[in-house]
């Protein structure tokens, strides 16, 4: 029997997603709607996946990343909005302007939850306003309102105008940039409810290139969920679980591994015989509870896992734990904590403010892992006040503490070495360990003043404009500075740095913390064991564990989760996806959304022109040249990056000279037409 004219086939119904995005134009000071059909969800799912599909086809191909053309977009992932533990985080992608490739960053934050609550999965913007504007969307509204009187403001000043202004955390999401990004510095960074950061690859630059001073977002409404009994379950079931984990039994055990002094020639032992250190789960939620990535500072200086003294030196040398790397540790920073800080939707909230009374700096974001061991260990800078100073400073001007630092030793050994002057410095005497004078070029950096307007652009751009050959010791990644994690501790951190398609990312997906420490795979029935599991030394298997674990990390940004869960012990994906969506998909089916995911992300590179020889890391981070350590747990160490880079390409059907993906695995994967021209 058909149906007459008059009648209508009700539609499916739709959970776990709106099927919306909102698209900006600034120039044209307009805004519309996108709709996009659930395939492309269970395709990619949110996040960086939504986030990949919607820069394939909205960001002109060959863009400059700074040109009014080009496009960016904050993602929510899938169960980022719904409550879902660990759940609240943000997720930007577009085209980095300090590199030139796919750029994406993952903050915590609320922007992306009340997002969701305004009735979409993403946001669109493009074009350059004609003055500094503040976007706003509440629900369905779009404003775009004057920010000439915020132009200029640091960022705490702007944000505490804006809450003014717009309400308190409770009744909007907040992201802005400060000066840094006003004035277009490639590394400068997007703050988000103040303390969290977008912090790598220039997004901060991408702001100010189009007048957007900040974005604030509102929203009132529900996710729709399939079965909400069953997912309320399930989320119950792991908040439970972490809450019962923390308390003062992992409390003792936690503070009998601290680490200690005494202990550094354990450190370094394991690290030499490629012992895994392996703690027990419920350690590691109460650890990670207490102190976040403050607790493996120490540790990692000493067992080799933290470059110093821009890649040169040797962590238990140059900056031991008896007498230098204690004293920036996690320990030492609780003195300084006032209270402690989540991302949203936590059970486990890791971060922290602090207030250092002498320098006057009273609501400050804890510094973590990658800045205690930048302006610390990498500077060999030993005062820790000084450090948290130096952080406060990036995050006021809104500027990349990573790459900030990275330039900042760079710097010190060209002092060292003859090359730089305290006249090239504007009379600031830079040296290593002089922690008052990189906390000034630090301001300097973020202000563009003097030499801060040329080492505010990262190491790669410093080095070019110094010359002097000084570009053989400017440590970095197709023109970004790597992450604090030493390719010659972990190659598959190396890996990463030198394959993702965001050059020296450390949060970009790897297998190396199954490497090192001997974490699980987060789909246990989507792959073997045995393709999961590897060895710290040596190069067996390596490429195919890299490649399951860089797809499921793909996986972990689609759904909007945090990646530190991967160390705490897992997370249900599958129940919790198929609860919220009613899709009932595997745990396989899973990790070939994540493997879409990042020949997406991949494919983006190739289409601008970026090739793997690109991509090509620095002689240090082969342990080659005086990268090739004479002392502490690495010492003579080599790494066969390129050859274990060849290995993940081979495990991901990638041509290892184009990169692009063979057309038999295209077709596996339902993507031979979107990558059409991008196959092999």
């Amino acid at each position: 029997m058909t149906a007459s004219p008059q009648e209508v086939t009700p539609e499916e119904p739709r959970y776990g997603s709106h099927g919306r995005v909102l698209m900006v134009d600034l120039s044209e000071q307009r805004s519309w709607e996108e709709e996009v059909d659930e395939a492309v969800y269970k395709q990619f799912l949110g996040g960086y996946g939504l986030g990949a599909w919607l820069m394939w086809r909205h960001f002109p191909a060959g863009t400059d990343a700074l040109a009014p053309e080009a496009c960016f977009a904050i993602c929510a992932g899938l169960l980022t909005g719904t409550g879902t533990p660990f759940s609240g985080r943000i997720q930007i992608v577009g085209k980095s302007p300090l590199t030139g490739t796919w750029a994406d960053s993952n903050s915590g934050g609320s922007v992306a939850a009340h997002l969701r609550r305004a009735g979409y999965d993403a946001l669109v913007v493009r074009g350059r306003a004609d003055a500094p504007t503040v976007l706003v969307v509440r629900d369905g509204e779009v404003q775009f309102e004057p920010a000439g009187e915020l132009w200029g403001q640091e960022v705490p000043e702007a944000f505490d105008t804006l809450r003014q202004r717009h309400g308190s955390k409770r009744d909007v999401g907040v992201s802005a940039i400060g000066p840094a990004g006003e004035r277009q510095s490639l590394i400068a960074s997007v703050m988000n409810d103040r303390y969290h950061a977008f912090g790598r690859q220039g997004f901060g630059a991408i702001y100010g290139s189009k007048n957007l001073k900040a974005i604030v977002v509102s929203g009132s409404g529900a996710l729709p969920v399939a079965h909400p009994r069953e997912f309320e379950l399930v989320a119950k079931q792991v908040t439970g679980e972490y809450k019962r984990d923390v308390g003062w039994l992992m409390r003792l055990v936690v503070w009998f591994s601290k680490p200690k002094k005494w202990f550094g020639w354990m450190y370094r032992f394991m690290a030499r015989r490629g012992i895994k250190v392996q703690a027990p789960v419920p350690a590691m939620r109460q650890l990670w509870s207490d102190r976040g990535t403050t607790a493996a500072v120490s540790l990692s200086v000493e067992n080799g896992d933290a470059p110093v003294k821009n890649w040169a030196g040797v962590g238990s040398r140059d900056f031991a734990l008896s007498n230098k790397s204690w004293k920036i540790d996690g320990k030492q920073v609780d003195r300084y904590i006032t209270k402690k800080l989540s991302c949203g939707d936590c059970p486990m909230p890791c971060k922290g403010i602090v207030r250092v009374k002498d320098r006057g700096l009273t609501d400050v974001r804890r510094p973590d892992y990658e800045t205690l061991c930048g302006f610390g260990a990498n500077v060999l800078n030993d005062d820790l006040e000084l450090v948290i100073a130096c952080h406060d400073a990036c995050n006021r001007y809104g500027m990349d503490a990573i790459s900030s630092s990275a330039t900042l030793a760079w710097a010190c050994e060209m002092v060292e070495r003859g090359t730089l002057t305290a006249g090239d410095l504007d009379g600031i005497e830079l040296g290593w360990g002089n922690g008052e004078a990189i906390l000034a070029l630090t301001v300097k950096m973020g202000t563009g003043e003097g030499c801060g307007a040329w080492l505010g652009q990262g190491v790669a751009y410093a080095a070019k404009h110094l010359g002097r050959g000084s570009e053989a010791y400017a440590v970095h990644v197709h023109g970004q500075e790597p992450a604090y994690h030493d390719t010659r501790f972990s190659s598959l951190m190396g890996v990463t740095f030198v394959s993702d398609p965001t050059p020296g990312r450390h949060t970009a997906g790897s297998a190396s913390w199954n490497e090192t420490f001997g974490a699980g795979f987060a789909l246990p029935q989507a792959a073997p064991k045995r393709e999961t599991n590897v060895k710290w030394h040596g190069t067996e298997g390596k490429g195919q564990a890299q490649a399951h674990y860089s797809n499921s990390h793909q996986v972990l940004n689609g759904l909007g989760l945090c990646m530190f869960t991967s160390l705490t012990g897992t997370l249900p994906w599958r129940e919790l996806v198929n609860a919220l969506t009613g899709w009932e998909m595997s745990e396989a089916e899973l990790l070939q959304c994540g493997e879409r995911i990042q020949n997406l992300r991949a494919a983006f590179n190739r289409r601008e022109g970026v090739s793997p020889a690109d991509f090509k890391p620095h002689p240090r981070m082969l342990g080659e040249g005086d990268g090739r350590l004479p002392a502490g747990p690495l010492k003579g160490v080599q790494v066969p990056l390129i050859e274990l880079r060849r290995d993940y390409f081979r495990a991901m059907a990638w041509d290892p000279d184009t990169g692009h993906l063979s057309r038999d695995r295209a077709e596996t994967l339902g993507m031979s037409e979107l990558l059409e021209g991008y196959t092999s």
